[in-house]
């Protein structure tokens, strides 16, 4: 045999890299950034990835500009009279 295929594939392989404190406070902050936006959002479906969380929130986000440019052309109506 020409060597062991073993020791070749393990040291083709990347080292394992060690974790800092801070990926770890940022991973902690991400987490609890996303589970906020969940709450925020009420069409979240549930359990649902961060694509369609994403997608949920930009269609709440589109919804609510309708919501605030209807009220306004009302205020403006209701003004004029």
């Amino acid at each position: 045999m020409r060597g062991d295929s073993r020791s070749k594939a393990t040291a083709r392989r990347p080292a394992a890299v060690a974790i800092s404190e801070r990926d770890m406070l940022e991973d902690a902050r991400l987490v609890k950034q996303v589970r906020e936006l969940r709450r925020l959002v009420p069409a979240c479906r549930e359990p649902c990835g961060l694509g369609e969380l994403f997608q949920d929130a930009a269609t709440y986000i589109e919804n609510l500009q309708v919501q605030v440019k209807m009220m306004r052309m009302l205020l403006d109506k209701l003004s004029d009279e």
